[in-house]
């Protein structure tokens, strides 16, 4: 059971993933703002925030393909 409510949660539009990469954009835009400029800061959570992003293009290709082959499916 508790399995099941961790991976709805993780798998949720505004789950975890979402959080990281909006959290990586903040912090990586925070580390370019203050003086002195930390770009290592910066460019880990770009780097972080890049991988979030390309998670969930992937989780929203997968959606909308298994939202188009249940429409073919059901169209048979």
């Amino acid at each position: 059971m508790a399995n099941s409510k961790l991976q709805a949660f993780w798998n949720h539009p505004a789950g975890p993933k979402t959080i990281l990469a909006c959290s990586g954009l903040i912090w990586a835009r925070y580390g370019t703002v203050i003086t002195p400029k930390n770009w290592n800061l910066a460019s880990v959570n770009f780097g972080m925030s890049l991988t979030a992003l390309f998670q969930l293009s992937r989780k929203i290709q997968h959606d909308l393909s298994a939202k188009t082959q249940e429409a073919d499916a059901e169209e048979e």
